[in-house]
């Protein structure tokens, strides 16, 4: 069980005595756990924010050799998920028409010269002209770090990039994940 699944059980447990509390009358006995689980947690918060972006990348069903990659990549402050990627070492390519603003490839994935090998687009290549096939692509995901974490969903949730990599802002404790998506099956980090 990773930290933070132990960190939410132990939150759930605590509103469960929260309510048994309030149920027996013990309202200053409630009100004190509220207030040590939100403090802790606080805490724990406030001292894991390393000075890092944790960075996941799933290749999906892209025939690599690449194993998902998962691991904080340091930062000194806020950077581009771009810069955060070239910065590892990592290629991202746009598209044509697009530029930076797209993910087209990632790692030289998809391969420029051989087909994707979708279910119902066997023989599709990817060209990266203008935006990549609705049935093949990367997505980009971000999470943000919460000042003030909510005791049910500790780190936020994951959710679609709103501008392209080379706007994309991140900061310490953020989260950026690149995603294959095929036939619209997109797989959501833990």
């Amino acid at each position: 069980m990773s930290f933070n699944a132990y960190v939410n059980l132990l939150s759930r447990g605590a509103l469960c005595l929260v309510i048994h509390l309030l149920r027996q009358e013990s309202f200053f006995s409630a009100i004190f756990v509220v207030v040590l689980v939100i403090s802790g947690v606080t805490l724990w918060s406030t001292q894991t924010r390393a000075n890092c972006v944790n960075v996941l990348i799933d290749y999906g069903s892209l025939d690599s050799s690449n194993a998902d990659f998962e691991k904080c990549l340091t930062v000194t402050g806020e950077i581009t998920a771009l810069e955060l990627m070239q910065n590892a070492n990592f290629k991202l390519e746009g598209t044509n028409k697009y530029g930076n603003n797209v993910v087209c490839r990632l790692n030289n994935l998809p391969k420029p010269t051989e087909p994707i090998g979708v279910k119902g687009h066997e023989d599709y290549i990817e060209e990266c002209k203008e935006m990549p096939a609705s049935f093949a692509y990367w997505a980009v995901l971000e999470k943000r770090w919460q000042v003030i974490p909510n005791p049910f969903d500790l780190n936020g949730k994951w959710a679609w990039a709103q501008v392209g990599v080379a706007e994309l802002a991140m900061k310490p404790g953020d989260g950026l994940a690149f995603v294959f998506v095929t036939n619209g099956d997109v797989k959501f980090p833990d």
